[in-house]
């Protein structure tokens, strides 16, 4: 009965809500890091050595997108510089949502290239899941602003905000000392 009572649990921080949330953000890190960018920049990287066709550059310039290759090369530098930095939490809503962009002309692309854009729409759906929740208890994100002195008081109630605790956890220069 206890083991159905915890699995019943809503709090978004019980320990099992917070390792699902690693599991979550980490696995689609690495996933699009390496299904995307790391091939994706090796098939760019042939191109620009060997002129080796790049099926993602055809594929861009068959979109009408200015400057296809450079497109291109775009697409591939965001999947593979965010996406481990999506997977250790580290600015994970800016990462998710450049990624969430990025991706949703993957979804796009591949309507448009008759293929099945069913993966690109579940990364998208992840991704955007992960522009509002955050990074988690477990990312670098939780973990500078805890060194930012930040509380969950200071954040969560107008009433107890005061202008040292906002300039505390909203002062970026902080993060840099």
């Amino acid at each position: 009965m206890n083991l159905l009572r915890k699995s019943l649990d809503t709090d978004p921080s019980a320990p099992v809500a917070v390792w699902g949330h690693l599991i979550l953000r980490a696995s689609i890190g690495a996933m699009i890091f390496y299904i995307h960018g790391w091939h994706k920049l090796e098939g760019g990287l042939a191109y620009l050595q060997h002129g080796t066709p790049w099926t993602l550059a055809k594929e861009v310039a068959e979109m009408h997108f200015p400057a296809p290759v450079a497109s291109a090369f775009a697409a591939t530098a965001l999947q593979f510089l965010c996406s481990p930095l999506l997977a250790l939490g580290l600015f994970t809503r800016l990462n998710a949502a450049l990624l969430t962009g990025t991706l949703s002309v993957a979804i796009l692309q591949n309507l448009l290239a008759g293929r099945d854009p069913q993966l690109a729409i579940l990364y998208v759906i992840v991704l955007l899941s992960l522009v509002f929740l955050g990074g988690g208890r477990f990312s670098l994100d939780a973990r500078w602003y805890r060194k930012l002195g930040c509380t969950q008081a200071d954040e969560g109630s107008t009433r107890r905000r005061t202008h040292d605790a906002i300039r505390r956890c909203h002062g970026i220069g902080r993060l840099f000392s």
